[in-house]
């Protein structure tokens, strides 16, 4: 007997119509012989009675500690537990329920955003002994402490995947509101092309440059794992995509893309120190002062300009920009940049796949189609399945079109 764990999001918990489509998707796997682990989000979204946005705007989050918070926020999903036991129940299901420490996620203290240290499925492969399905609250863990955490953005993702390793399941299921990965996102692309399989480390660069389909943290928990995730839709009973490892679709002789997918997006923002003093470790200090700021830098290139001076360039999150202006003002005495330049409005463009590494000329033609359009590249980033270009925010959309059809069209 194989046991599938299935993760709904707050799309398929949040009203009586959508929960009757989650529970075909379980009840299809028990007719087929297997149990079922059920990890569900807070049911819907702002302003549904019990969705997390929901539960936050009715406190002052200013006057609560990020334990707090993050007691108060699991509580969506615990509720979500419940109801769906309730129902399940009552269609004559033999069906538990875990709680928090239950679950078997330990983090650590980093309220709000944990991560997660270690994992254990002992409490709910015991419950599986006795129920043909065992239904966990997403997005939650706890830490060394016994205090409830929570694990961020796209957290029940993770704790799927999390859980699927602890018990050793056969398959983690991520169903959402869409059937399956595309090329490009539908809406921004109509003739994206739905995939049936992707790598791990492709979806994983997805995942980070943009993509919305799965939590990257996620990925990447069943990639070291070799965790099979089957990305599909709560409304749709066929077929979605698999996220596999390389070693996999090699020996199922399956015929991979070239590029499995385009996508992008409109946070960044470029620093640049004019005239910076060459003759000092500048960029070293201030990569260290960056760091120490917890701020990512996305891109960094760094060019002598004769006369002793450099320049450098970092592309950073928009949201961060104040944080490094200031880190740049406290070392103004040690880099003695003759000025620095904040161009706000930079968006990117990532182009995906493992066969830009075997196929040349690709970077030429992503920033040649670039051009063509009129769509300035004002810097690039490039590894083995990812090239990615920096421009205008508002030709992010435009440059995602003009890209798929370059590679896909």
């Amino acid at each position: 007997m194989k046991v599938i764990v299935q993760k709904f999001g707050g799309t398929s918990t949040r009203s009586v119509e959508t929960r009757e489509h989650m529970y075909k998707n379980i009840i299809r796997e028990l007719e087929a012989g297997n149990k079922v682990v059920a990890v569900v989000s807070a049911m819907g979204r702002y302003d549904d009675p019990y969705a997390t946005d929901t539960l936050l705007s009715i406190v002052n989050t200013d006057e609560l500690t990020d334990e707090e918070i993050d007691r108060l926020t699991s509580i969506g999903e615990t509720i979500s537990t419940l109801v769906c036991k309730s129902e399940l129940s009552k269609m004559g299901y033999n069906v538990e329920t875990v709680t928090n420490v239950e679950l078997g996620i330990q983090t650590d203290s980093h309220h709000m955003n944990a991560t997660i240290t270690t994992v254990e499925g002992h409490h709910i492969q015991e419950k599986l002994s006795r129920a043909d399905i065992v239904i966990c609250p997403g997005f939650q863990g706890y830490s060394q402490k016994g205090k409830v955490t929570t694990l961020g953005r796209g957290g029940s993702d993770l704790s799927a995947v999390a859980i699927g390793v602890a018990i050793d399941a056969s398959e983690v299921e991520i169903y959402s509101d869409v059937n399956g990965i595309y090329t490009a996102d539908p809406r921004i692309v109509p003739d994206a092309i739905k995939l049936d399989y992707i790598s791990y480390a492709e979806m994983l660069e997805l995942s980070k440059n943009g993509a919305k389909v799965l939590n990257h943290r996620c990925v990447q928990l069943a990639a070291k794992h070799d965790i099979v995730i089957h990305a599909r839709s709560s409304f749709d009973a066929s077929q979605g995509t698999y996220v596999l490892g390389d070693e996999r679709i090699m020996k199922d002789h399956l015929n991979q893309l070239i590029i499995s997918g385009i996508t992008g997006s409109q946070n960044e923002a470029r620093v640049t120190l004019v005239g910076v003093d060459a003759k000092v470790n500048g960029a070293g200090q201030l990569f260290e002062k960056i760091a120490d700021a917890n701020v990512n830098v996305n891109v960094f290139n760094q060019a002598l300009v004769g006369g002793g001076k450099m320049d450098i360039s970092l592309i950073i999150n928009d949201k961060d920009v104040p944080a490094v202006v200031e880190v740049i003002n406290d070392l103004k005495e040690i880099l003695k940049p003759q000025k620095t330049i904040v161009r706000g409005n930079i968006g990117k463009v990532a182009v995906i796949g493992v066969g830009i590494k075997n196929n040349k000329g690709m970077f030429q033609k992503v920033y040649n189609t670039l051009m063509s359009n009129d769509i300035n590249v004002e810097m690039t980033s490039c590894s083995e399945i990812n090239i990615s270009c920096y421009i205008d925010r508002d030709d992010v959309k435009k440059a995602q079109v003009l890209l798929h059809e370059a590679f896909l069209g």
